[in-house]
This record gives structure tokens, C-alpha cells and sequence, in this order.
């Protein structure tokens, strides 16, 4: 536990920007049969798809529009990946940041994109299944983080595979960063874990994922399995 109100502000800012690195990744594996969307009827269907406050009651909601910092960030990442750049889709649209404060804090958010046909989603879902995929996130993110730090703070990052977590997609794919945050306090130094999970599946013309990040424990699996089938069952309404 983070013994001073100042070591609390620091490691919010860090967890902070790790949310705002959160990016939508997947992976390929089958393209089904579903209904063509035209580039009028995808920001709707993006919008739809997302995740919503009733779908978090117990959680505090906050506006979440898309900004240029995060544009640049995506773009980094899809330039180190090889993946399908976001000029090309036809929407995208992300949910409210839904937060939750306790001993361990919660902080769980969705994005969609449609893009121009189904192939071209396989394509960018591949690209991070790929052997630059843990890398370039973990790089991104490092970058990002250690920006944020205070004189004497430091991080490590590790990034894996986690089991699937959805399933009846097009493709789906899950990573678990753990951030270890150092704060420095005078002589001594605290450790505190951060947990980002970045959860994503292909249904048809849409890229969708969600975000979990935690600290001290790790993110429930029930509630992500939870998250990702109420996700996916947008999905297939939306695009049939």
C-alpha cells in the first residue's frame, strides 16, 4: 500500500498514462460470412458496439473522446507493427473511461473500429499476433511511462500472452503488461504493480477491444470474460 497522499498522486499519473496507451489489438484466425457495412452506416455500428455505463453500474464514468496524442500514439504503434493504418477506417469510436477506487483500483475502457472490409481487419489483428507484436507495445508503452516519472522513480515492463478470453469471434487475442512501479520516497523506495490487460477480437469489419488495468492485484477473469461477450454480442448485432 502506498503510504503518502504524494506517492498516491504520482502513481496515478502513471496509470493514467498507461490507460491512455491502451490501443485495440487483436488476432486472425477465421473471417466469417457477415453483412457489409458501407462507410455511412460504420460510425454508427462503432458507437453501438462499445461498452456503456449500464454494463459497469458500480463504476464512475468519464467522457473519453479520442485526441490527437492518442492518434499519434496509434499511429507509432501501427507504423512499428506493419498493421493497416487508421487513416483507412471507415470509423472509430471509444466508450467513457469506467473507473473504480479501492485497495486495488480499476480502470476499464473499450474501443471499436470498422474498417473497409474484413481482410483488411485479419490483417491488422496479424500484424500484432506477429513477432513485433509484445515488443512495439511494450516499447510504446515503456516510452510513454517513463516520461511521467518523478526524479528518482523508476518502472520494468513485462508483457505476455494471456488464455483467450473471447470466443466465437473472426479472431481474438489477449496480453497481460505488469508494470512495476518504484516511487522513491526519501531512502526508501516503494514497489507497486500495475496490471494492463488489452483484450481484442475481429468480428466481421470490426476491430474491438477493451482495456483492464488494475493495481496491486491482478484483473478478474470472470469480469473480462464478462466484458468481452457483452462486447462480441454488440458485435454481431451490429453487423449481423
Amino acid at each position: 500500500m502506498i503510504s503518502s497522499e504524494r506517492a498516491r498522486r504520482r502513481l496515478k499519473r502513471v496509470t493514467t498514462m498507461v490507460a491512455i496507451a491502451a490501443l485495440s489489438v487483436g488476432a486472425a484466425s477465421a473471417l466469417g460470412s457477415h453483412r457489409t457495412l458501407s462507410r455511412h452506416e460504420a460510425r454508427a455500428a462503432a458507437i453501438a458496439i462499445n461498452l456503456r455505463s449500464k454494463d459497469l453500474p458500480r463504476l464512475a464514468s468519464q467522457s473519453n473522446p479520442i485526441t490527437a496524442q492518442q492518434r499519434r500514439f496509434s499511429a507509432q504503434l501501427t507504423s512499428c507493427l506493419g498493421g493497416v493504418p487508421d487513416r483507412l477506417a471507415y470509423a472509430e469510436a471509444q466508450s467513457p473511461t469506467f473507473t473504480g477506487s479501492g485497495s486495488s483500483s480499476l480502470t476499464i475502457s473499450s474501443t471499436s473500429e470498422i474498417l473497409p472490409s474484413a481482410a483488411l481487419v485479419a490483417k491488422d489483428l496479424a500484424a500484432v499476433e506477429g513477432a513485433k507484436g509484445i515488443p512495439c507495445l511494450q516499447s510504446q508503452l515503456g516510452a510513454q511511462l517513463r516520461g511521467t516519472l518523478a526524479k528518482g522513480d523508476t518502472l520494468q515492463i513485462h508483457g505476455a500472452p494471456l488464455p483467450a478470453v473471447v470466443s466465437g469471434s473472426d479472431g481474438t487475442f489477449a496480453l497481460r503488461f505488469v508494470v512495476t512501479v518504484n516511487l522513491k520516497q526519501g531512502r526508501k523506495s516503494i514497489s507497486v504493480p500495475v496490471y494492463y490487460d488489452t483484450i481484442g477480437f475481429a468480428y466481421g469489419q470490426a476491430e474491438v477491444g477493451f482495456d483492464v488495468l488494475t493495481t496491486t492485484a491482478q484483473p478478474s477473469a470472470t469480469l473480462e470474460r464478462r466484458l468481452g461477450a457483452t462486447l462480441l454480442a454488440r458485435a454481431r448485432a451490429a453487423i449481423g
